[in-house]
């Protein structure tokens, strides 16, 4: 089985915001251990004092040195190590999805459900591939952190379990999301910082995270499937998830 777990960046009801992100990490069952070590040796290098599962990867915090990370001075270099798991010894068991989504390009739908029905539907392909090319039978089940939107995700999940997506129906996703505490999961957390190298580029034009785990997105043939871009219809917009398929 793999398991896809999903946080995400932005607030819909903000009018100076432009983007809303979601974004995922999936991991096969058997590797799920073995990031948790990677992260949790991260964390205990730079805080030697600290049991590491006191310590949460939050990339605002982080970013913007709140709460805990008010007086760390590497907070920047903690995010990218923390992403470098994507080229360590994991990097086999692990693909990334990104789903960016311009509020008022899908208004008055809401951008929630977009971006949901988007990474639902690519993940889905993801494990049907792997059948396809691979003869790896395998099944999916979505981990997503508490949030407001909780309500909301279980509504769609149930719809698309019963009447499917406009794409057609979900063939390898087991049950209906799971939601957790990220202060619980490193594998959230580790998506939390997905989406919020996602938002520093899409928001804020900075692709200096992203740079670090682009080519980690899940693609074949050199077009990203897990990294998703909904933009105005006709724009020019070279972002590797619009650029590779041109």
């Amino acid at each position: 089985m793999h398991l896809l777990y999903v946080d995400m960046s932005g607030n819909v009801g903000r009018s100076d915001e432009t983007h809303f992100i979601m974004a995922g990490v999936a991991v096969f069952e058997t590797g799920i251990h073995h990031v948790i070590q990677e992260l949790d040796q991260i964390i205990a290098r730079h805080f030697p004092e600290r049991e590491p599962s006191e310590v949460e990867l939050h990339g605002s915090p982080m970013w913007g040195g709140r709460g805990f990370w008010r007086h760390v001075k590497d907070r920047r270099r903690i995010m990218e190590e923390a992403l470098g798991v994507f080229t360590g010894p994991s990097r086999s068991n692990l693909r990334a999805f990104g789903m960016v989504v311009e509020k008022a390009v899908v208004s008055p739908d809401d951008p929630v459900e977009h971006a949901y029905e988007q990474i639902c539907t690519r993940f889905d392909k993801f494990l049907g591939r792997m059948y396809t090319r691979r003869r790896q039978k395998q099944r999916g089940l979505i981990v997503v952190d508490k949030s407001r939107y909780e309500d909301t995700l279980q509504g769609l999940a149930h719809a698309f379990r019963n009447d499917g997506t406009r794409w057609g129906n979900l063939r390898n996703l087991s049950e209906v999301p799971l939601f957790v505490d990220s202060r619980m999961s490193r594998l959230v957390q580790l998506a939390d910082l997905v989406s919020f190298a996602l938002w520093r580029k899409y928001e804020h034009d900075d692709l200096g995270l992203l740079l670090k785990i682009v080519e980690s997105f899940d693609n074949e043939g050199r077009v990203y499937h897990g990294l998703y871009h909904k933009t105005e219809p006709g724009r020019a917009c070279d972002c590797a998830a619009c650029a590779s398929r041109r």
